[in-house]
């Protein structure tokens, strides 16, 4: 693995460090490159075309593009009654250096409330281009990251953008 590549695995682990989850999980396969977490709380459909699957302790479920170095990560984190979206999403964005917000807004995604952020930032000393879900589910909070090196972002976010298209969360 080239320096670069182990570069791009340095920013997950910081993040995942600081973000929350309790154990290190499975994923087991359900049909034609769809998986789902042994919790129950989320199914996938993985994309094509270069994606690995990695497996981290404490991170739900995540996705590697060795190439270009883009990520995606979706994490389920039981949620405590009465959490800010905007303060879980800023959790997140922690491990970022030199951020900068592009855009912020609330919306609906799959019905549930969630916050989108857009940002750039630096990790390593890479130029980082984010796009960032947190979603509020019964009693559980999604978490639905994609990052990649800033010049290989717009070249990437729609196999992230079509991969959003293939989650369904299975509880309420």
């Amino acid at each position: 693995m080239s320096k670069a590549s182990l570069r791009y695995l340095v920013f997950p682990l910081i993040l995942f460090s600081l973000c929350c989850s309790a154990c290190a999980h499975q994923l087991k396969p359900v049909t034609g490159g769809s998986y789902s977490d042994p919790q129950g709380y989320f199914e996938v459909t993985l994309p094509e075309n270069g994606w690995q699957l990695l497996s981290w302790k404490g991170v739900d479920f995540a996705l590697w593009d060795q190439k270009t170095g883009a990520t995606i990560v979706v994490n389920a984190t039981p949620l405590k009654q009465g959490a800010d979206l905007i303060t879980l999403t800023n959790h997140l964005l922690i491990a970022f250096e030199g951020k900068r917000i592009i855009s912020r807004d609330n919306e609906l995604f799959q019905g549930r409330e969630a916050v989108k952020t857009v940002l750039e930032g630096r990790v390593e000393k890479t130029e980082i281009k984010a796009e960032v879900y947190v979603v509020r589910g019964a009693g559980v909070c999604y978490d639905i990251i994609f990052w990649a090196p800033r010049d290989v972002f717009p070249r990437k976010v729609e196999a992230f953008r079509q991969f959003l298209v293939g989650i369904t969360f299975l509880q309420p």
